[in-house]
């Protein structure tokens, strides 16, 4: 049986209190149908598990979400925004590039009530997954492909009034290519689960059940095609409303777009920002911006150096919509820094050097165009699609 050490406990023995996580157990059933039979992971919110549907013998995840997420007064919007993006437009060329609902339910437990959401299995996300490649950079042709299933599911979202503002390698999960793969999952993680099977329900303690991940087994063994594999947008449960937003501090920190950053009205664009942020790094394992102090320290003061130096001065009709004391404080009358710190700065045509010179030219233009400092201006995930390095020519340039 697999075993956790007392620094190895996962999501946290802490997050099962009252009005927190479910402990959710092997075996049980939960909307009187779906069997639990793994542990796929867990979040800040939540944890995810291997069901079966009892009625038809399809597997699904479970997203089981913490007591906290709903009633609490700190409602987020997640099962609404999913219900929308389902039934929203179903012929949308981005909509199988979203995790889409299939069920949702609440489950009565001794911590609380908790919104269960149920999903179509995924394979890993992004984070793992470009571990497959032998120096762990995911190859351009890939990326590419990546980008324009990311880009449609965005215009999707942007089409229903949603905003992602959580785009990073763990929300972007890889779909299974073969759903019969996972009865070979069962098979050969059976030993490892045997002594985690169902415990009485009103047993003192809880045991967090260990991870068993699908990575190693949801892709074919022989040689397949990488071109093939499709990815989804996952995790919506940071999202936020066109004409609502459940916080106005949003995105990761190194992924954050400079209009949140100085505290300016943002919209839709905002994820276009976070996905030029991101798309460099998953070709080349880099930050685009490290927001590092010499002493190695975050600062955000940095962030927006770096953001200057990298693409010229902040418009001044983005400056006048800040926040009027740190615009002040920051930028002068010109919209660079104040008071510049960096003494070396790596341009965009130096970070792509090794890049061919048809593609460099072309990937440089993509990232300009995804990194346009006034979201204004920024082009809309529809008109995205038509960027050239999107449509490169990569044949002979990826192996099986």
């Amino acid at each position: 049986m697999s075993t956790l050490k007392p620094d190895q406990q996962e999501e946290g023995i802490d997050k099962y209190h009252k009005g927190g996580f479910h402990p959710v157990r092997l075996g049980e059933f939960y909307s009187s149908k779906y069997k639990v039979l793994r542990k796929l992971g867990y979040g800040r919110y939540s944890t995810v598990w291997l069901v079966r549907n009892q009625d038809d013998q399809r597997f699904w995840a479970m997203k089981v979400l913490s007591a906290e997420c709903y009633g609490a007064g700190t409602d987020i919007f997640e099962l609404e925004i999913l219900r929308h993006l389902r039934n929203a437009d179903i012929e949308h060329p981005g909509y199988k590039y979203i995790s889409s609902l299939e069920d949702s339910f609440t489950h009565e437990g001794p911590n609380g009530s908790h919104v269960c959401l149920i999903f179509k299995v995924m394979g890993e996300n992004l984070s793992t997954f470009r571990y497959w490649f032998g120096n762990g950079l995911i190859l351009s042709p890939v990326a590419a492909r990546f980008a324009t299933q990311l880009l449609q599911a965005l215009d999707y979202a942007h089409t229903c009034g949603v905003i992602h503002t959580d785009i990073q390698p763990n929300n972007i999960m890889v779909q299974v290519p073969d759903e019969s793969l996972i009865n070979r999952y069962l098979e050969r993680t059976l030993s490892d689960t045997r002594e985690l099977q169902l415990s009485p329900e009103d047993s003192a303690e809880y045991a967090i059940i260990p991870t068993q991940s699908l990575r190693d087994f949801y892709l074919p063994d022989d040689h397949f095609d990488v071109m093939t594999v499709d990815i989804a947008l996952s995790d919506w449960g940071v999202a936020s409303w066109t004409s609502k937003h459940l916080t106005e501090l949003i995105q990761p920190v190194l992924l954050r777009s400079p209009e949140v950053m100085i505290e300016a009205p943002w919209g839709p664009s905002t994820d276009i920002w976070n996905l030029g942020a991101l798309v460099p790094e998953l070709i080349y394992g880099q930050s685009m911006f490290s927001g590092k102090t010499e002493a190695k320290v975050y600062n955000s003061t940095r962030h927006l150096e770096e953001m200057n130096r990298l693409l010229g001065p902040f418009p001044r009709e983005m400056l006048l919509k800040g926040n009027t004391t740190l615009v002040k404080d920051t930028f002068d009358e010109n919209g660079n820094i104040r008071e510049p710190k960096m003494t070396s700065f790596v341009g965009l045509d130096v970070r792509y050097s090794n890049l061919e010179d048809d593609e460099k030219e072309e990937f440089t233009a993509f990232t300009k165009a995804l990194l346009e400092l006034n979201p204004d201006k920024r082009k809309s995930a529809k008109v995205l699609l038509e960027e050239a390095w999107l449509h490169h020519p990569w044949e002979g340039k990826v192996q099986a």
